[in-house]
């Protein structure tokens, strides 16, 4: 069960990340001699503590979890504990209790998400379908739901169905983060560069959580989008959310994750041209994602350059996206860089080493940094 604790709980601190932004931000004087209105800082706290809490007040109550007795727990299928079994066992039981009460427009709503979780899209859109439709087309959250399952499928057919939906979204809402997002996606997938550049970028404007603003910057300048950079007191730890699409995936230091489902050890060095190069106390990052496919990393951890050379561990446990692990492509790009500016934007002088691993290879890869990003 702890496996799905920690993707709640990095669900609503996407969640809390979004909400915060407009209660952070200053209001702008538009009028001469107009008080300037403060942050509303302690609306802030209280959402903070409130979310959570009503969270796990609500699902307490609708689960069937023995809360009180976890040790009940003990007779349920062998394989719950580890990270596929307890989702695997999740996914039986929303199956079950649909079973029992299909129209539970709820239940096949966290039967998506629990789909998109374990790499499962094509089942999200179906599972995400049969909500809608005992719900009614009303609610904008659950459309998106549905676009962002069409979106991950990579289906071609499917593709114009979730640009409608995003299309709705931002013509309701045109700071919806997610929508813009996967606006961008959508359009950056289909050679519309100029799209995928103005959603991104009014993304941005929207002074997104660090972590999130380095992922947008990064797929900007992929674009040829000059982006501003923003120093952050500390390096950025990348986790958050995109509109509750996040999860928490690269670690700052602190304990690493226990590796579930599809693991790479990924040993790492440095060609020893580039060695002289390296200054102590500089980030690296090691990350993995689809080739081609733009956005946040498959996965991804950070450490220190001081630790060279090293032996990095990447599995679904480190996804950065809901929905979105190794075990849900085929072909894994992996990518080292000694990052001298300190963020998850490559920049000039950056040290970078890459591979490619095929699904069903080895699960051991080495990767030397041997390139000088320009």
């Amino acid at each position: 069960m702890t496996p799905f604790i920690l993707i709640c709980a990095a669900m609503l601190v996407a969640v809390i990340a979004f909400m915060a932004v407009p209660f952070w931000r200053e209001v702008p004087v538009t009028a001469k001699g107009q008080p300037k209105v403060p942050r509303a800082t302690s609306s802030l706290v209280v959402l903070a503590l409130a979310l959570p809490l009503a969270a796990a007040a609500i699902y307490a109550g609708v689960s069937n979890f023995p809360w009180t007795n976890p040790q009940a727990a003990a007779g349920m299928p062998a394989g719950h504990g580890d990270g596929s079994g307890s989702m695997d066992e999740v996914t039986k039981q929303l199956e079950a209790r649909l079973a029992a009460n299909p129209q539970d427009a709820e239940g096949w709503r966290m039967l998506g998400r629990t789909y998109l979780v374990t790499g499962q899209p094509g089942k999200a859109v179906s599972a995400y379908e049969k909500a809608i439709v005992i719900a009614g087309p009303q609610d904008p959250g659950l459309q998106l739901d549905l676009a962002e399952a069409l979106v991950l499928t990579e289906d071609p057919a499917a593709q114009g169905r979730a640009r409608q939906i995003v299309d709705e979204a931002l013509a309701a809402d045109s700071t919806n983060g997610k929508a813009l997002w996967y606006s961008g996606v959508i359009a950056f997938r289909a050679g519309d560069k100029e799209t995928a550049k103005a959603r991104w970028s009014k993304l941005l404007e929207q002074n997104p959580p660090p972590e999130i603003r380095d992922i947008v910057a990064a797929q900007l300048k992929e674009l040829g989008v000059d982006v501003p950079t923003v120093a952050a007191e500390t390096p950025p730890a990348m986790g958050g959310g995109m509109g509750g699409a996040m999860g928490g995936g690269m670690a700052a230091g602190g304990e690493a994750p226990s590796p579930t489902g599809r693991t790479l050890r990924i040993s790492v060095s440095v060609d020893p041209k580039l060695a002289a190069r390296l200054k102590p106390g500089t980030p690296l990052f090691v990350a993995a994602r689809q080739p081609g496919i733009p956005g946040p990393p498959l996965a991804a951890v950070r450490m220190m350059s001081d630790e060279l050379p090293t032996t990095v561990v990447l599995s679904d446990a480190n996804s950065m996206i809901e929905g979105r692990n190794l075990s849900s492509v085929d072909d894994v790009e992996v990518v080292a860089r000694v990052a001298f500016g300190g963020t998850a934007v490559t920049a000039p002088g950056d040290l970078v080493g890459k591979i490619v691993q095929k699904k069903g290879g080895a699960s051991d890869v080495a990767i030397v940094i041997d390139q000088v990003a320009p």
